[in-house]
């Protein structure tokens, strides 16, 4: 079973929603202001990469 890492609240921004990262998952993902993500689907889940 995965282990819960932290959680976000959903918000809202014009049209679309935002989901701000908490510091322990900036920190997991190395990932920082301006960096680029990329969201895929497998087996049913959406899975959160970091773009090279």
């Amino acid at each position: 079973m995965p282990q819960l890492v932290d959680v976000s609240h959903v918000s809202r921004r014009g049209s679309s929603l935002r989901i701000t990262f908490p510091k322990k998952v900036q920190e997991k993902l190395g990932i920082k202001e301006e960096d680029i993500l990329g969201y895929y689907e497998e087996d049913g889940k959406i899975v959160l990469k970091k773009m090279e």
